[in-house]
């Protein structure tokens, strides 16, 4: 398949930031240096506009990168041409964890949903050091168990969109809350029309309780 009619932007395109002090307000920002045990890292840090790509599966992804800010969309492209979503994430969150051990190859594009910023770290570079530091290898580990999480929800058979509501709410979102309807709805593969309805019937229900314009809390 060419990708040349799906890309807006070529990922290596790319605003670079320049100014040092920037670069270290989001690390501190993020607090990126304590996912190391490894000192004096150099990280590169990249602005991306709305409906960028950061990865797409036919380039290898050299970097670790750290989403600092700005919301992200993961998904596939089936043989027609259609979609298949695998997850829509906001930052702070990692990307290329899982193709750190895999020589970098994604099956997958990631694109931007709103303005965003990355920090990035090259696996060229620090390969060996990256393989040897325990901090770093537990922080991939708590990424993969994170997302290992999600996919076995989205996998899991219930019989209702309400079900999977509250399975999603009780085991993924921070602090049982969806904030953001958008999210959400590419999440569990649903309309909006539908997750609307449920989060009704669950408000109604006294399950959920709404906190804030496209934010609802699961009563615990």
């Amino acid at each position: 398949m060419s990708y040349g009619t799906i890309i807006k932007k070529d990922v290596n395109v790319l605003e670079k930031i320049q100014d040092i002090n920037e670069i270290e307000y989001w690390l501190d920002k993020g607090n990126i240096q304590n996912y190391f045990d490894t000192p004096n890292l150099v990280f590169h840090g990249y602005r991306y506009e709305k409906g960028e790509y950061i990865t797409v599966p036919d380039k290898k992804m050299d970097k670790i990168l750290f989403l600092v800010e700005g919301t992200v969309q993961i998904y596939g492209i089936r043989e027609d041409g259609s979609l298949s979503p695998v997850n829509q994430i906001v930052s702070p969150t990692i990307l290329g964890d899982l193709e750190f051990p895999n020589e970098g190859v994604t099956p997958f594009f990631t694109e931007t949903k709103t303005q965003a910023v990355c920090l990035s770290l090259s696996i060229k570079k620090y390969r060996n050091q990256l393989d040897c530091d325990t901090r770093f290898l537990h922080t991939l580990l708590q990424s993969y168990a994170d997302k290992l999480k999600f996919f076995s929800l989205a996998d899991t058979v219930t019989t209702t969109l309400e079900e999977r509501v509250l399975l999603y709410m009780e085991n993924i979102c921070p602090m049982h809350e969806i904030n953001g309807i958008e999210t959400a709805i590419f999440q569990l593969r649903c309309s909006r029309r539908q997750l609307q309805r449920v989060l009704k019937q669950l408000c109604d229900n006294e399950k959920i309780t709404k906190v804030g314009k496209g934010r609802y809390k699961l009563i615990t």
